[in-house]
């Protein structure tokens, strides 16, 4: 608003200008251990329903009870202390509403007695409006209005059981009747989940595509009985165009009996659900932890791991080769790691072999050696344009027809030699075609790579495998400094020798075993004592081992 042009402001313009002010503005009058309304602007009104014509009355004669409680604590705390208090936003008041943030400032007289309180409230109705829209959007499912995976994985802390529901083949209803019938039915199910279990005990989830989740809050007691319910509420058709489609679902439970976290009963409940499925489907199953579901976690994991590199879930972990002559890191072993959205942490026993069995490891392979190559450019920087990167190589890798060539190409994209990467190959995987192994190897060895055995020492053909095989060098399996034979090391390090080998030893875990090896020159040394694996940006900068 415009203001006049006057040497006094009088008390009509002060009103007219603290009405147009969006907080609420009162000021309460204290005369001893009263506390009166004095004033209050239209945003003050607006928001407490407290008018002009209430000024002189107390909190107590012109509010309820408790909010009089409320108000008047808050008021007696800023006399008593004398001095300015800010009270945060978003305390539920007795009246329902919730609280704005509140600026209660003393007015003292020329005594130094508190006589007026100034207060300035920001309503916080609107942003409310807005944090709530932005918590829908987060955490609730579009299509079913039901909580979303977020949601799950973020709120529900400590469930009690949960119901991981799959409608059967319900691939069938989208491909006959199209996709929003397919989505009609969804809806349908949220309706009738919320009808049966809508109370505050449950929380309803859309995991995605035709999967539901059911949490229960409290103690299992009757967890069949409940699963029965689920079973009941698809006993009634549902109407798709006109017409009536029975709709089955099978359904996985898992309840926390321990500290289990929620991705981990997630696990439990999807292998139970798929237990279900190959039971026959329409029907439920409990996940019990002593019976054995390996047919069905290598499944689960094969389904898991064929879009692992697309959803961004694999990492390398590095673990440092340190070489005691120059006391430098010289190398490290790119460990494949995978950590499932779904399902977390995934141990490398558990994934490789059915990654082998599958084929998944040769495009998992391509993208370790791709993603080892970008990471060289940073490990270069740390220690030295030598520096190598081992990788693991399997025998269903080296029996691809364009390996060679699609290795080359990866390198030649990512602008790496390949003089500065070493592939790692077992006993166990020339076994079967020996000649068409040494025919790749002697390729990939003539275009720079340096090529390695190993677990050196676990077969029974080990020592033939040294004179047949194109390598450069030998990696001591950990089992021989395990067990601490001096002699039998110094023999492989001998031998490793007179043949031009390098000999890198593994499972390196204590001083001793540290210091056995380098007094024996071994060219390298590498485990638990050098480092853990880590991830590139956790590798130590500089390794300094001598004196430990």
């Amino acid at each position: 608003m415009t203001i006049p042009a006057t040497t006094t402001l009088d008390l009509n313009l002060l009103q007219m200008m603290l009405d147009d002010i969006e907080d609420s503005i009162y000021i309460m009058k204290v005369s001893g251990t009263e506390i009166m309304y004095y004033y209050v602007n239209q945003a003050a009104t607006k928001f407490s329903g407290i008018t002009m014509d209430r000024m002189g009355t107390s909190f107590f004669e012109s509010n309820s009870s408790q909010m009089a409680a409320y108000l008047y604590k808050k008021y007696a705390r800023v006399v008593e202390e004398r001095r300015t208090i800010r009270f945060e936003d978003g305390v539920k008041l007795p009246n329902g509403m919730h609280s704005g943030e509140s600026i209660l400032t003393p007015i003292l007289d020329e005594n130094g007695t508190v006589s007026f309180i100034f207060s300035v409230t920001r309503d916080i109705t609107e942003r409310k409006q807005q944090e709530n829209m932005l918590y829908y959007y987060a955490y609730q499912d579009d299509l079913s209005n039901l909580f979303n995976r977020r949601y799950l994985l973020e709120h529900v802390v400590e469930p009690s059981t949960i119901y991981l529901l799959d409608l059967d083949n319900f691939k069938n209803i989208n491909d006959t009747f199209g996709h929003q019938a397919g989505d009609s039915v969804l809806v349908e199910v949220a309706c009738r989940l919320i009808e049966e279990f809508g109370d505050n005990r449950y929380s309803l989830v859309r995991l995605g595509g035709d999967e539901f989740v059911v949490v229960d809050s409290m103690p299992a007691i009757r967890t069949e009985e409940t699963a029965e319910q689920l079973c009941e509420l698809f006993h009634a058709p549902f109407r798709v165009d006109e017409h009536a489609v029975k709709v089955n679902v099978s359904i996985g439970i898992a309840e926390r009996k321990h500290e289990e976290t929620i991705q981990d009963l997630l696990k439990q409940a999807d292998i139970a659900l798929y237990t279900a499925k190959g039971s026959g489907r329409k029907r439920y199953h409990l996940f019990e932890a002593s019976s054995r579901y390996n047919h069905v976690e290598n499944f689960i994991h094969e389904l898991a791991l064929s879009q692992a590199i697309d959803k961004d879930e694999l990492h390398l972990h590095y673990q440092l080769i340190y070489n005691p002559a120059s006391g430098r890191a010289v190398g490290a072993e790119a460990l494949l790691r995978w950590h499932s959205k779904n399902g977390g942490p995934v141990q490398p026993s558990d994934f490789i072999p059915i990654a082998e069995e599958t084929g998944l490891i040769v495009p998992i392979g391509y993208w370790v050696i791709r993603q080892s190559c970008k990471d060289w450019h940073q490990l270069k920087e740390m220690y030295g344009p030598l520096f190598k990167i081992s990788v693991n190589i399997s025998r269903i890798q080296l029996n691809e027809e364009f390996f060679v060539g699609q290795v080359l190409q990866i390198l030649k994209e990512e602008g790496v030699e390949p003089s500065v990467m070493e592939l790692e190959i077992t006993e166990s995987t020339t076994l079967h075609s020996l000649q068409e192994v040494q025919l790749i190897l002697s390729k990939l060895r003539g275009a720079g790579f340096t090529i390695a055995l190993d677990d050196f020492g676990t077969g029974y053909s080990s020592l033939s495998m040294l004179t047949l095989l194109p390598i450069d060098k030998l990696k001591i399996d950990r089992l021989f400094i395990a067990d601490g034979n001096v002699p039998l090391i110094a023999a492989i390090l001998a031998m490793a020798k007179a043949l031009n080998l390098l000999v890198v030893a593994e499972g390196i875990e204590t001083s001793d075993h540290f210091h056995m090896l380098s007094d024996m020159q071994c060219w390298g040394i590498q485990g638990y004592f050098i480092n853990k694996p880590k991830p590139i940006t956790e590798l130590p900068s500089r390794l300094d081992l001598s004196i430990q």
